[in-house]
């Protein structure tokens, strides 16, 4: 699978239309070839229709009791890491250095710029994985992106079984501690700091003065690089941000896009922390991503990619701030517009979200119509498998 969780279920990333990273790649529902169900009759099901899989592929738990789920794969074979820790201006270069906090500001050359924009879309656009990290009010960013080989020379366990078990250590001790009483009276800006540093000492490169590291590892250790995190709970709003065509050559997506979503939250927390405020405490991440064709993916439509960017905190977080700093945040990105129309930027739904509601009358037909082939209704498929939620969004 190519979500970066390990511990999860197969139903549980492919429900909700979960997702990697990687320009080439859609979602994990869009490697579905068949689906296997037993449906609101008690009767076994197969949907192996590519049309009607739109639907019955990221289906949320409503088709039925799931029971098998076919995937096509990619072969097997090894990964070749190029993470780095860089200064933040030169992970995800601004559009202007005017837009850099100044907190955050360093006097850089062009040709430093330059240089970091190319190194920047040459990830974005050719990498066969890539995601970046910002950890709140740091200085520096994680980048990490990397391509699949079929030599093996060198390849090795990433992370080693201690690398392993000290990260899902770490996971554990910082969900505990941010449950504390001494954590929750800290203030939000020294808590923010106090993650980010413990969470940037266990990310690749380790060896303090190397910028960049090299591994070759097997293909998954690739995908999983962080283990034991379903022991940290935090709020999270992520949304999936359309990459428009570029004007110069249609052919090749716009990344300023890109640049603009990245620079804005990071805009937006040193707003909110002169009025004394630190929503945002824990990350700022970014995976590029292709579209989708599942009826109900917010990458739908995406044909030159998507940006799916996320904002991170932690549960004590004063949910006033937090939910006034999410929605200031989707304002923004759902405001983005190129050539006057409004981009058609969306909410993951395995995360904090609202909205899609203009694929929800298509996933209902597409519903019914598997229903008018198999033998069932709507309405059977509402009263047996649907819930209070689910019956506001879908039925209602």
């Amino acid at each position: 699978m190519d979500v970066i969780l390990v511990e999860v279920t197969i139903g549980g990333v492919n429900g909700p239309v979960c997702h990697g990273g990687g320009r080439r790649h859609k979602t994990i529902s869009d490697q579905v070839v068949a689906i296997e169900y037993v449906d609101a009759n008690g009767n076994h099901q197969t949907v192996v229709n590519k049309e009607q899989l739109k639907a019955a592929a990221g289906c949320f738990g409503l088709l039925g009791i799931v029971t098998h789920i076919t995937f096509e794969l990619e072969a097997m074979t090894y990964a070749t890491l190029r993470s780095k820790k860089v200064p933040i201006s030169l992970a995800i270069p601004p559009l202007s250095m005017s837009e850099v906090p100044m907190a955050l500001y360093k006097n850089w050359t062009e040709n430093d710029t330059a240089e970091a924009k190319a190194d920047f879309e040459k990830r974005a656009t050719e990498d066969y994985y890539a995601q970046w990290f910002w950890y709140t009010y740091q200085s520096t960013a994680w980048v990490n992106t990397w391509n699949p080989t079929s030599d093996s020379t060198g390849a090795k366990d990433f992370l080693s079984p201690a690398g392993v078990f000290l990260q899902w250590i770490q996971c554990w001790v910082g969900g505990w501690f941010s449950q504390t009483y001494f954590f929750h009276h800290i203030p939000g800006h020294w808590q923010a700091q106090f993650l980010a540093v413990a969470g940037m000492a266990v990310l690749p490169p380790i060896v303090s003065g190397s910028e960049q590291v090299e591994i070759k590892t097997y293909l998954p250790d690739g995908l999983h690089v962080f283990r034991g995190i379903q022991n940290c709970r935090v709020p999270d709003m992520e949304f999936e941000i359309p990459l428009p065509a570029l004007h110069s050559d249609p052919s090749k997506p716009d990344l300023s896009m890109v640049q603009r979503a990245w620079w804005d939250v990071i805009n937006l927390v040193y707003r909110e922390a002169k009025d004394g405020r630190s929503p945002m405490r824990l990350t700022l991440e970014l995976r590029i991503m292709g579209g989708s064709d599942m009826i109900m993916a917010p990458q739908r439509g995406n044909d030159y990619g998507t940006a799916s960017i996320e904002v991170l905190t932690v549960p004590n977080a004063a949910p006033e701030e937090r939910e006034d700093f999410k929605q200031k945040m989707a304002d923004i990105w759902m405001g983005y517009e190129v050539d006057g129309a409004k981009l058609n930027a969306r909410p993951h739904w395995a995360k904090e979200w609202q909205g899609l509601k203009d694929e929800i009358v298509r996933f209902k037909e597409q519903l019914a119509e598997i229903g008018s082939s198999q033998g069932w209704r709507l309405d059977e498929l509402r009263n047996r498998f649907s819930n209070k939620l689910w019956d506001d969004i879908v039925y209602s």
